[in-house]
């Protein structure tokens, strides 16, 4: 399974992966993928290389959320205030460009923790789809 994109909102211990492809191979079609509990858990930690390399372009950074477009190789960040005094309004970073070529192979290895994390539910979802599809009605 490839993904086309994921979402980390840390404030909410949320993950959101959305898959390019199937675990055939095949395009994927259809919602997102959530993860909550143990399995968002486990994505956050995973994410962790991803976190340090933001913080080594703005140290003591708090980020809120990150997400990571592959098609439009594009990280969105939100980010807490950090200082006191400050606007207490969240802020946007984009990084794109020369810049995210750094952070891609970290992005890239998380996807692939993403994408084991997301199989099950997608399978289970699968299920359960096939198991209304069978039922009479």
């Amino acid at each position: 399974m490839q993904i086309r994109s994921f979402k980390l909102r840390v404030a909410d211990r949320h993950v959101r992966v959305v898959p390019k492809t199937d675990a055939e191979g095949c395009p994927f079609s259809g919602p997102g993928v959530d993860l909550r509990g143990e399995r968002a858990a486990e994505a956050l930690a995973a994410a962790a290389p991803l976190f340090e390399a933001l913080a080594s372009f703005e140290p003591g950074v708090v980020i809120r959320s990150l997400s990571f477009d592959f098609e439009r190789e594009r990280l969105l960040a939100t980010l807490d205030p950090t200082t006191p005094g400050a606007d207490p309004r969240p802020r946007v970073v984009r990084i794109d460009g020369p810049p995210l070529r750094s952070l891609l192979p970290l992005a890239v290895a998380l996807a692939g923790s993403l994408a084991d994390l997301a199989k099950p539910v997608l399978a289970a979802r699968s299920k359960a789809d096939d198991v209304e599809e069978t039922e009479p009605r």
